[in-house]
């Protein structure tokens, strides 16, 4: 019975061990939306769309709009910077498609100097100093794609018998904008096609937002009514990922929330009636929400080469009269997966942030943690305050469990008696042996339970502290002390000098000794290999989850010496 006991601890903590390693690596992918039929479905009205205008001449474009030159005029594409206090963004006349999208509040990467490195199979030692810190001079970009063909926001007009591509050159109606962290400011590009159909992208910027507005206007100059489709597509290489957390295309249908991780989308998918979509690298995403009402586009998804992924937003547009117009509005967000951040931008863009099989455990755990950053104002203070809470709150479970050990170990003569006199006899063995637990009232499992208990809260903590952004790039104690070399200058990251790691494989080989050990020597010497097999995994884990259970190691040493010394 208690060899039994023994293996469901180690199997205990070895499935969360590995559970956390592997969760997001080997998540299996939702089931693909299925295919509509190959009928089109029914194209709205443009009469139901707010923004269509009635059957009338059409005024003269404004002279902040021009009628755009066309390709082969001679005139090279622009590129029109959009700069605000959260981005600074970069929209080629080529298409009037995103070519550059930088986020002014985060590093591409830490500003590091490598000394040295030693390395050894997949763990190394990395000795960096900084080159410099303060102002962010080296934003995160969030446009990856070496093929321009798939810059964002594309757009395309597709008719029976024309259309216009996605690479089509535009004409700006600004050369730059500025928007200050009040300001909200619009930016028009227009092109004309050769059958007289005009295409405008207006885009509408706030300075204090990361939500970009993106109208799509077909203007029929011609003197026939014409329908077609419109499309505007998202791509980006989800293969590029940052940090422990997703990556891979997200989307909601009816708040629900479902994702397609890279290679297991085999071929397009269409996702009718979404809430919204998007493609997420780890900290960071873009989505697309379609309009609440009037035309309203589906979403078609697809994987292609290098792990690109593409949500392209299909729009059927019923006839549009000669001399209107009819817009479809788009939302669109580029930036931080912050669920403060997106929970203000709204329509349940924060369910995009997921914790796994335990994220209603993992919410309240990061309000907490928030509220002690408040406090301290460094998040490695934080999880220190918040371990040593969740350690007050299994103060008595940890206790019982101590207990239980201790009632164990002097149990093991007898226990040994036993198996000596039945050994030929199971059956007789496992009958005996409950009746000497019933005689002490000791349970065999006492031991296990409070860990099993506890595995939830370690499984959400492991989920919060490798994918939440608010600990990318993150200090704690940014340099070795009395020293330049960056030690745990961002909790999202390993410990580049794994000196954290091996203390904690430190104080797991101090508590195996203090616990009482089983009767088997084997088991014994089994339960001492577990902190050499934690180390190694925790090596390359994030520093902030090292932290974590570094500390709860060192309480929990604590509360065992006094159990020992003065409740034994």
């Amino acid at each position: 019975m208690e060899k039994r006991m023994l293996l469901a601890v180690v199997l205990s903590f070895a499935i969360f061990a590995g559970f956390a390693y592997v969760q997001q690596k080997l998540q299996p992918p939702a089931p693909a939306p299925t295919a509509p039929s190959e009928a089109p479905a029914p194209a709205p009205t443009t009469t139901g769309t707010p923004i269509s205008k009635p059957a009338m001449p059409l005024q003269p474009l404004q002279p902040s709009a021009p009628v755009a030159v066309q390709p082969g005029a001679g005139r090279a594409a622009r590129d029109i910077l959009v700069d605000t206090p959260l981005y600074q963004a970069v929209i080629t006349e080529q298409g009037a498609r995103v070519k550059s999208f930088r986020l002014k509040k985060f590093w591409e990467q830490l500003p590091f100097q490598k000394i040295a490195e030693f390395s050894l199979w997949m763990f190394s030692i990395d000795i960096q100093r900084y080159r410099s810190l303060g102002e962010i001079t080296n934003p995160k970009e969030l446009i990856r794609l070496e093929n321009t063909d798939h810059l964002p926001l594309a757009l395309t007009w597709q008719t029976a018998a024309a259309g216009i591509g996605p690479e089509v050159l535009y004409t700006a109606d600004k050369p730059k904008l500025v928007v200050s962290d009040t300001g909200e400011m619009r930016l028009n590009f227009t092109h004309t096609g050769p059958d007289g159909v005009t295409l405008v992208k207006t885009f509408t910027v706030r300075g204090d937002s990361y939500r970009l507005d993106m109208t799509s206007t077909v203007q029929n100059h011609t003197a026939a009514p014409v329908r077609g489709t419109l499309a505007v597509a998202l791509y980006d290489n989800v293969g590029q990922t940052e940090g422990s957390g997703f990556s891979g295309l997200v989307w909601s249908v009816k708040q629900s929330r479902e994702s397609i991780s890279p290679g297991s989308l085999k071929e397009p998918q269409t996702i009718p009636d979404f809430d919204w979509a998007s493609l997420e690298t780890g900290f960071f995403m873009m989505a697309a929400v379609p309009p609440a009402n009037g035309v309203k586009p589906v979403a078609v998804v697809q994987e292609l080469p290098a792990k690109v992924m593409a949500v392209t937003l299909k729009a059927d547009l019923e006839e549009v009269q000669p001399g209107t117009e009819v817009s479809v509005p788009y939302i669109f967000y580029f930036g931080p997966k912050d669920r403060a951040i997106l929970r203000s931008v709204g329509f349940g863009l924060e369910r995009t942030v997921d914790f796994g099989w335990f994220h209603v455990l993992a919410l309240p755990l990061l309000y907490v943690l928030k509220f002690f950053y408040g406090f301290f104002h460094n998040w490695g203070l934080a999880i220190i305050a918040l371990t040593i809470i969740i350690r007050i709150l299994f103060i008595y479970p940890n206790h019982k469990s101590f207990k239980s050990m201790q009632n164990m170990q002097k149990l093991q003569p007898k226990i040994a008696k036993l198996r000596e006199k039945y050994k030929d006899d199971r059956e007789a063995l496992n009958k005996e042996l409950m009746n000497l637990y019933r005689t002490y009232k000791v349970n065999p499992m006492g031991g296990c339970l409070p860990m099993l208990l506890q595995l939830p809260v370690f499984i959400a903590l492991y989920n919060i502290l490798g994918y939440s952004i608010e600990l990318r790039n993150a200090p704690f104690i940014s340099t070795l002390p009395f020293t330049d070399i960056v030690w745990l200058a961002d909790l999202s990251a390993k410990d580049p000098l794994l000196i954290t790691p091996i203390i904690m494989g430190a104080t797991m080989f101090i508590q195996q000794k203090m616990t009482p050990s089983p009767g088997d020597p084997a088991q014994a010497k089994m339960m001492l290999f577990m902190p050499i097999i934690f180390t190694f995994m925790f090596l390359n884990f994030a520093s902030g989850l090292v932290l974590y259970w570094l500390l709860n190691n060192i309480l929990a040493i604590i509360q065992q010496y006094y159990t020992n010394k003065y409740m034994s």
